[in-house]
Formats: C-alpha cells, sequence, structure tokens
C-alpha cells in the first residue's frame, strides 16, 4: 500500500477521487455523524460511476457507498471496473485517516474483480485529501471466500 497525496495522482485518477468527493454530498446518515462515504468506479471504457452511503434506523440494512457503485453500474451493464475510490466525512465535514472498504465490501468487489480476470486498483482518502492510500483489492482481501468454486 502506498500513502501518497492528492497531488501524487494522476489525472484519471484525481477525476475518479473528485467524482467520489461529489456523490459525497449526496451520502444519507442521519444516525451516525461518523460515517458518511461517496464512491466511484472506473469502469474499462472510461465511464464513471457514483455510490454514496446509505444509512438505516435498522443499521443492519445500511448500504456502503462501493457497494452502490458498483450495484448502480452492474445496473447499467457495466462489469469492467478498473478501479474504484472512497472518500468520507462526518458531521463536521473532517475525517483525518483514509476511509477503507469493509470487509463485506471488499469480498463483493472480489465477485468483479473475477469478472475482470484481473486486479482492482483502490484509492482511499480522507475528507481533506491529505492522506491518501493507494492500493490493489488483491492486497486488501488476499485470500477471498471462493464459494466452493
Amino acid at each position: 500500500m502506498k500513502d501518497i497525496k492528492y497531488k501524487d495522482l494522476d489525472k484519471v485518477e484525481k477525476d475518479l477521487l473528485d467524482s467520489a468527493e461529489r456523490a459525497l454530498a449526496n451520502a444519507y446518515n442521519p444516525y451516525n455523524t461518523q460515517a458518511r462515504v461517496g464512491a466511484a468506479v472506473l469502469i474499462k471504457s472510461g465511464e464513471i460511476v457514483l455510490g454514496s452511503s446509505v444509512a438505516n434506523a435498522s443499521s443492519t440494512v445500511n448500504l456502503c457507498a462501493e457497494r452502490v457503485a458498483i450495484a448502480t453500474a452492474n445496473t447499467q451493464g457495466l462489469r469492467n471496473i478498473v478501479s474504484l475510490a472512497l472518500i468520507g466525512t462526518d458531521s463536521d465535514g473532517v475525517v483525518e485517516n483514509p476511509v477503507m472498504p469493509c470487509g463485506v465490501c471488499r469480498q463483493f468487489m472480489e465477485e468483479f474483480l473475477t469478472m475482470n480476470g484481473g486486479d482492482i486498483e483502490v484509492i482511499c482518502s480522507n475528507s481533506a485529501k491529505d492522506k491518501i492510500i493507494k492500493t490493489s483489492l488483491k492486497r486488501l482481501l488476499p485470500l477471498p471466500y471462493a464459494g466452493g468454486k
């Protein structure tokens, strides 16, 4: 995993992270001030699909931003995901450390990695975009559940 700055990202990576930040504006969580996340997935064709976290009073049905973005892309028939960016904030607009995908989202992303036949770049940022981790899904989830495959 690389800890980098926003200025070190290339144009495509900056566009993806900026798109995730736009999605963050639509995150819905009136129950926990610490958890608002925006995500953007980059499709091999160059399209960017957004997702934002959606909380619920029954916390077991919360939707993480990355799963929303991937499911939205899938609904549009877009499955060749090459990169994903995440950014998060709290009610004060501040999160010090980069937001990382939860274990459920890592496994969910693995399904599309298998379709892709490669790996997915993952860019995780804090709210100020001054602490960014750039890694891959295979590093985040080296031994995924294979469902009997």
